[in-house]
């Protein structure tokens, strides 16, 4: 798996790895603004995880998160939702599905 020095490294690599889609949490559900519709997280099987520097944001660092869905369309998400809802974002990431990372 690639490693990655940064956020935008990360996310600009797996663009073009094909990992085309955009992910957020909507409403205990994962939003696709690409397509403007919901998926149950259980839809979704995590095969990439980064941790990366971001020196804009507190901690330091995000994560980058890279899925496939059940159609097996590859699309990411980012940690920056739960630096506003931690529990929200933990809740809706454990129903996703664990592949490699």
């Amino acid at each position: 798996m690639p490693q990655y020095t940064t956020f935008s490294e990360a996310i600009r690599d797996m663009r073009e790895r094909g990992f085309t889609r955009t992910f957020t949490i909507q409403q205990q559900e994962l939003f696709c603004p690409d397509t403007g519709s919901s998926l149950p997280p259980e839809r979704l099987t995590l095969v990439e995880h980064h941790r990366v520097q971001a020196p804009d944001t507190l901690e330091g660092e995000r994560e980058v998160y890279g899925f496939r869905t059940d159609d097996n369309v590859l699309g990411l998400m980012t940690s920056t939702y739960a630096a506003y809802d931690p529990a929200g974002f933990a809740a809706v990431f454990e129903r996703c599905r664990k592949g490699r990372s």
